[in-house]
């Protein structure tokens, strides 16, 4: 009899190792299968009403929505021909408003064209119509810069007075 109740518990001993290695691969398993699922073909965002997916290999974007089991995913309106069509209009634009520049400043006013380097030795106009300083209006912007500096040492001179008066008082 002790020999049987020697065997049990040998076998329950032997089965609960197993048990117990079984479990601990599966657990560390589990951060090798997660991280498996981040290769997949599509990813999801959640948002507003539902979530978006991504479609890795194509870039194809779709908002899916449903309720109750039934989702439903339809492409977003911003597709690659919408976007080629948008860069289309936007050189045509830019052509246009190049060619009214041309006229406004005349043929001397000509810019860079398309795929030429701009000069290096060019510089750039100043934004909008500002006017460039002359040395009087530099001279008044020193004298005000003085002024300003002037006030800033008298008022670091009187604190400095100020704190010399003050007798130290232990607190």
């Amino acid at each position: 009899m002790q020999i049987d109740h020697a065997r049990r518990s040998f076998r329950l001993a032997k089965a609960s190792r197993f048990w117990l290695a079984g479990t601990l691969a599966l657990v560390a398993a589990m951060p090798a299968m997660a991280a498996g699922d981040e290769g997949g073909r599509f990813t999801m965002s959640p948002a507003e009403g539902g979530v978006i997916r991504l479609d890795r290999e194509t870039g194809a974007m779709s908002f899916c929505s449903g309720a109750a089991g039934n989702w439903v995913c339809k492409d977003m309106p911003e597709t690659e021909s919408a976007l080629k069509k948008r860069v289309e209009q936007l050189e045509g634009e830019k052509r246009a408003l190049e060619a009214e520049r041309q006229l406004r400043d005349g043929p001397q006013a000509k810019g860079p064209e398309a795929g030429e380097p701009p000069a290096l030795d060019a510089v750039p106009p100043p934004p909008g119509d500002l006017p460039i300083p002359n040395e009087r209006d530099v001279d008044k912007l020193f004298d005000y810069v003085e002024g300003m500096v002037k006030k800033f040492k008298e008022r670091i001179d009187r604190l400095e007075r100020e704190a010399h008066k003050e007798p130290d008082i232990p607190l």
